[in-house]
């Protein structure tokens, strides 16, 4: 049996039962997971940043990041301006309402990561996420 492709494999059926999983948890906050995951990255690029860039550091299409921005500021988490500098792209800056749905985010997340690798211990968690990283280049995880 290849191990690298059963890994492969493996890492797949995560991703794909982390997003189901966080559906259903964010949905709790009136969100869904690409919502929550971009007010998330917004706070951490300290509460600013362009559309582009959200959506490079969330690994999605422009038009997907769009329509969830869309979203979130028709319910007031986040604004979009112009950029000064740069009239052609849009600044994304979070909300006091944003922030505060942030912290939520973040309890929950924690929550529903304890939940998803809740047969690990400690010491297994730490394992795979020292050997995630060896695969991982660093800009690319936060």
């Amino acid at each position: 049996m290849d191990n690298f492709l059963t890994l492969f494999d493996l890492i797949g059926v995560l991703a794909r039962r982390r997003y189901q999983v966080g559906e259903r948890y964010f949905a709790a906050l009136g969100l869904n997971h690409t919502e929550a995951r971009l007010l998330r990255l917004l706070s951490q690029e300290g509460g600013e940043a362009t559309q582009d860039a959200l959506s490079n550091l969330l690994f999605v299409d422009r038009s997907n990041a769009g329509r969830a921005l869309k979203r979130l500021e028709q319910e007031g988490y986040v604004a979009r301006n112009k950029d000064d500098a740069d009239k052609r792209t849009n600044l994304v800056q979070i909300t006091k309402k944003g922030l505060e749905a942030v912290n939520e985010i973040s309890e929950l997340g924690k929550e529903m990561a304890h939940s998803f690798f809740g047969d690990l211990t400690e010491d297994e968690a730490g394992t795979i996420v020292d050997l995630m990283r060896k695969v991982i280049p660093s800009e690319e995880y936060a």
